[in-house]
């Protein structure tokens, strides 16, 4: 069979299912087959790798290549499938289990005995699949603290150590990982406390002065099918950009965020016209150097990391920026937050292609929709 189970895989695979393939057929026959030879042959593969002579490249090419493989074995063996962020592909696995096969080939080839080093990383692999890995207990224990702090919100979605809820805050448990990792249960269930108690609620979010909400601010893209699914008492605070494209906006803690709402902008009546406004001038402070990275024929990726790159359609001088990279007119879409992509007129139909995969895959998907971008903003294209 050699690697043809790898087509099996291609829905839950993703980039991965590629990646992986080219891999195998650069390396010598047999090719593998999945399950324990697939895993056997992977670490005596590391084995061999670690006794070359290889570049930088060579060993980049090496551990995408060896990671993706990886992630697949884990996905037909546990279940579970690939999930991308801000560039970053993992593999998810169980309820709230996440592995990154690229991280564990990295470490295997650093170590002093790199099959001894990727078994503990597969041990690590089926804990997180059962719930009592490093990721998916620290998660665990924020959702059952959740549950019984704040009744009124529930997690949404979550990339790794970050969870989203349905009250539009984002909430990263790295620090709640670390203490879950030193320190016993007793420990992290008060670490998870501390952190829910921080979580704006209704009452809070309604008090924030303007002083402290306008350097906070920063726009958001979301679907209108993601309005539809919050509470109704929600109520956020959003303004239609075209096709299934809404402005909302959010306030910004360091690792934490939540929406706008309605409530708190008839608050502010007196800077109400310019809340847009400075949203944006605030996003534009953090794009003044702005990284597009070519990802096919004519198509670039705006790649910040920042979970900012979709509302990035929004940036005032973005014709003007394209304009001098290439003239004449731009096209983008925002299939989800952490991507913009960007074409000219000839690779519309490319275009189109990748922002539908990349809002089928995404975690957090805006739209597909793709608009025309001019100087005075973004305008839906009708084809």
């Amino acid at each position: 069979m050699g690697a043809d189970w790898l087509n099996a895989l291609e829905d839950v695979g993703g980039r991965l299912v590629p990646e992986a393939r080219d891999f195998l057929l650069s390396q010598l026959p047999p090719l593998p087959e999945k399950g324990v030879p697939g895993v056997r042959w992977l670490a005596d593969l590391l084995e061999d790798f670690v006794d070359r002579e290889s570049d930088g490249a060579q060993d980049d090419r090496f551990v995408e290549g060896a990671g993706a493989f990886l992630g697949l074995l884990l996905i037909d063996h546990l279940g579970g499938r690939t999930q991308e962020r801000e560039g970053c592909h993992r593999v998810q696995l169980g309820q709230f289990g996440w592995f990154d096969p690229f991280g564990a080939i990295q470490e295997a080839l650093d170590a002093e005995d790199p099959r001894k080093c990727l078994s503990e990383y597969l041990s690590i692999a089926e804990r997180e699949a059962k719930s009592k890995g490093p990721v998916s207990r620290v998660v665990r224990v924020f959702l059952e603290e959740l549950s019984q702090a704040r009744p009124d919100l529930s997690i949404t979605s979550q990339f790794e150590l970050t969870v989203d809820l349905d009250n539009g805050a984002s909430v990263d448990l790295t620090r709640l990982e670390r203490v879950a990792r030193d320190q016993d249960d007793d420990s992290a269930t008060e670490a998870a406390r501390r952190i829910i108690s921080m979580l704006p609620g209704a009452e809070a979010t309604e008090a924030t002065p303007w002083s402290e909400a306008a350097p906070r601010l920063l726009p958001r893209l979301v679907s209108r099918q993601f309005v539809g699914s919050l509470p109704a008492e929600q109520d956020l605070y959003l303004h239609a950009i075209g096709h299934d494209v809404l402005l909302a906006l959010q306030l910004r803690y360091g690792e934490r965020a939540r929406y706008l709402r309605c409530a708190e902008v008839d608050g502010w009546a007196a800077e109400r016209h310019t809340i847009e406004q400075r949203s944006i001038h605030n996003l534009a402070a953090k794009s003044r150097a702005l990284r597009l990275e070519p990802v096919g024929d004519g198509i670039l990726h705006a790649r910040q990391g920042d979970g900012l790159d979709g509302a990035r359609l929004l940036l005032p001088d973005l014709a003007a920026r394209l304009e001098r990279l290439s003239p004449g007119d731009w096209f983008a879409a925002a299939p989800h937050r952490d991507v913009l992509l960007l074409g000219r007129q000839p690779a519309l139909p490319e275009l189109a292609k990748r922002a539908q995969d990349a809002a089928m895959r995404a975690p957090h998907p805006v739209s597909a929709s793709v608009f025309l971008i001019t100087p005075q903003g973004p305008r839906p294209l009708h084809r």
